[in-house]
């Protein structure tokens, strides 16, 4: 990262790599993301593909990317930033619900919210409590997470479920980052260096049928 040529927009869907558009590394991660994701969902569905449910991390909770998800997936699963202006609401919540998830103790929630005016969405939220002695200034004893959604249907355990998976893909970058050269990419120029992470994604592709 932090160099010209490295910050692709990258879709998978099981364990296929579907989307690829390279950006300039040394831009923030919310850069072109909408028009990035605008034109990978058009030619998924060019293609008949149609997404049900989308997972995405906290550089994709924007407004503008948002709706762009929203009108093209049934349900989205983004991780928010943290959320200071819904902290009174969430430390007044009751009724937190105790699960034990890969073996860890979390409480779970959720409330609705408008991030963005007049837009409702669901805001699942985990909080696990503090093994230190170090009391955060905002959050107390606990840790939040929190992942936005318009899923206002699935339990709340499902959902951190769901979204959890996300971290499964991380590995397929991993794997194209140390075995098909995406960590150092050789060409000086973006263009260049995007027809390599289209053919070597192809590679695996072919390689993972």
């Amino acid at each position: 990262k932090k160099f010209t040529g490295y910050s692709p927009g990258v879709a998978v869907i099981g364990d296929h790599i579907v989307g690829i558009e390279n950006r300039d590394g040394n831009t923030n991660v919310r850069f072109c993301q909408q028009c990035t994701l605008e034109r990978i969902f058009t030619r998924l569905e060019c293609n008949g593909i149609h997404i049900n449910r989308a997972r995405m991390d906290c550089g994709s909770c924007s407004e503008e990317i948002v709706d762009t998800v929203k009108a093209h997936c049934k349900y989205f699963y983004i991780r928010a930033n943290r959320c200071s202006a819904f902290y009174d609401d969430m430390f007044a919540l009751r009724g937190w619900k105790a699960e034990e998830i890969n073996g860890i103790r979390f409480e779970l929630n959720s409330i609705v919210v408008e991030k963005w005016k007049g837009k409702p969405y669901r805001l699942v939220i985990q909080r696990q409590r503090r093994t230190d002695d170090i009391r955060e200034l905002w959050e107390g004893e606990y840790t939040y997470r929190c992942i936005l959604t318009n899923d206002f249907e699935s339990d709340i355990r499902d959902v951190v479920e769901f979204y959890n998976l996300r971290g499964g893909k991380e590995r397929i970058l991993d794997d194209m980052n140390n075995g098909f050269g995406w960590k150092h990419l050789p060409k000086s120029f973006m263009a260049e260096n995007a027809v390599y992470l289209l053919m070597t994604a192809l590679i695996r592709n072919f390689y993972k049928t």
